[in-house]
C-alpha cells in the first residue's frame, strides 16, 4: 500500500471516528494525533474553498428541487396535505436563501449627529473680535466676565440685613 492509500485510509478512519459520535479527544488519542495533524485530516476530507462550497450550495439545490417536486404534487391533489405543502414552501425558502433571493431580515440603523455649529452670538463675538483685532473678556463660555456694570447697577444689591 503506497503511503497516500494508507493516508486516505487513515483520515476515513478518523472521519467514522467523528460521525459515529466519538469526542475529538478522544479521536485524538485513538489515532495518536496532534491538532494540526487532525485539523489537517479533516481538510483533507472536507476542502472549504469557493470550488467545495458551490458544489455543496448545488447538491442540495438539487436535492431541494427533488423534494419540492414530490411534495408540492402532493400538497395541491386531491384535498392537499398541509404537512406536505408546509414542507414546500420550507424548501423554496431554503432554496431562496442558498441562492441570496431574500430580502434583508434587519437592517441596522446607526445615527450620527452632526457637529454642533456655534451659537450664533458666538459667532457674533468672533467677528468683532476679527474686526477690532483685540479679543472681548468672556468666562470661557462665551460669556462676558462678571464685571458688566448695567447689570450690576439694575440689579438688587445681594445682602441681607439681619435685625438684632
Amino acid at each position: 500500500m503506497t503511503d497516500t492509500a494508507a493516508i486516505e485510509q487513515r483520515d476515513d478512519a478518523i472521519v467514522g471516528a467523528l460521525v459515529a459520535g466519538r469526542s475529538v479527544r478522544v479521536v485524538q488519542r485513538e489515532f495518536s494525533l496532534t491538532v494540526a495533524e487532525l485539523d489537517a485530516a479533516l481538510e483533507r476530507c472536507f476542502p472549504l474553498d469557493n470550488a467545495a462550497r458551490l458544489r455543496m450550495i448545488r447538491g442540495d439545490l438539487s436535492r431541494l428541487d427533488r423534494l419540492i417536486e414530490k411534495f408540492y404534487v402532493k400538497a395541491i391533489t386531491g384535498n392537499g396535505d398541509v404537512h406536505s405543502g408546509l414542507l414546500t414552501v420550507k424548501a423554496w425558502e431554503r432554496k431562496a436563501e442558498l441562492l441570496g433571493l431574500d430580502a434583508v431580515q434587519r437592517i441596522d440603523l446607526q445615527i450620527i449627529n452632526p457637529p454642533k455649529a456655534p451659537p450664533r452670538h458666538e459667532l457674533i463675538r468672533e467677528a468683532i473680535e476679527r474686526l477690532t483685532g483685540r479679543q472681548l473678556p468672556n468666562d470661557g463660555n462665551g460669556r462676558p466676565v462678571d464685571d458688566d456694570g448695567a447689570v450690576d447697577t439694575l440689579s438688587p444689591p445681594n445682602t441681607i440685613e439681619l435685625s438684632p
